[in-house]
């Protein structure tokens, strides 16, 4: 665990309705200190990769972060209302709006890459980086591990993931209490 991301995490951010909100550090204004900090150790925590690989838009500041610790690309698969031709296409449901969309990647952005990882900034429900797994593999290329800043444990991520057989690992996370109020351990 990210120490200085947790304390964060524990200080800076506010739960409302099972969210946890970090738009002050996170995924609308973002500390780039921190990021580093998150970047760093997923990076550690993940291992070598030839790119990390992400969706748009709140994934990229903590993705980068991990590839600029790991020395490799960063891809990000672009958010569409319908996949572009040519295209390696996933459709996912937003787990904070509900809405429907598109993840897509050109598949010339993955030449030459063998190996990857996955990093997003929340790990939810765990479809986002399901969809970024299998678009990834429909590519031929393999999967390392999945990395995430902030996990949420009651919403079962992380059992969809590992059901699928993949290492998953969060710098923060935010479990219940006895009373059900989430808590940032």
């Amino acid at each position: 665990m990210s120490l200085e991301f947790r304390d964060a995490v524990r200080e800076r951010s506010h739960i409302r309705d099972g969210l946890v909100i970090v738009d002050t550090f996170v995924n609308h204004r973002v500390d780039p200190i921190l990021m580093r900090s998150c970047g760093e150790w997923l990076a550690r925590e993940l291992g070598q990769a030839d790119v990390v690989i992400t969706s748009e838009a709140s994934g990229i500041a903590p993705a980068l972060a991990a590839a600029t610790a790991l020395g490799v690309p960063m891809v990000f698969a672009k958010k569409r209302p319908k996949p572009s031709e040519g295209s390696i296409a996933r459709q996912v449901i937003s787990p904070t709006k509900g809405d429907r969309s598109w993840l897509e990647i050109k598949p010339h952005v993955l030449d030459g890459t063998h190996t990857a990882v996955v990093v997003d900034d929340f790990l939810s429900a765990g479809r986002t980086a399901l969809a970024l797994s299998e678009l990834i593999s429909e590519a031929g290329v393999e999967i390392l591990g999945l990395g995430f800043a902030i996990e949420k444990t009651w919403t079962g991520g992380r059992e969809l993931l590992e059901a699928h057989g993949f290492r998953v690992v969060s710098a923060v996370i935010v479990d219940l209490d006895s009373e059900g109020t989430p808590v940032v351990r």
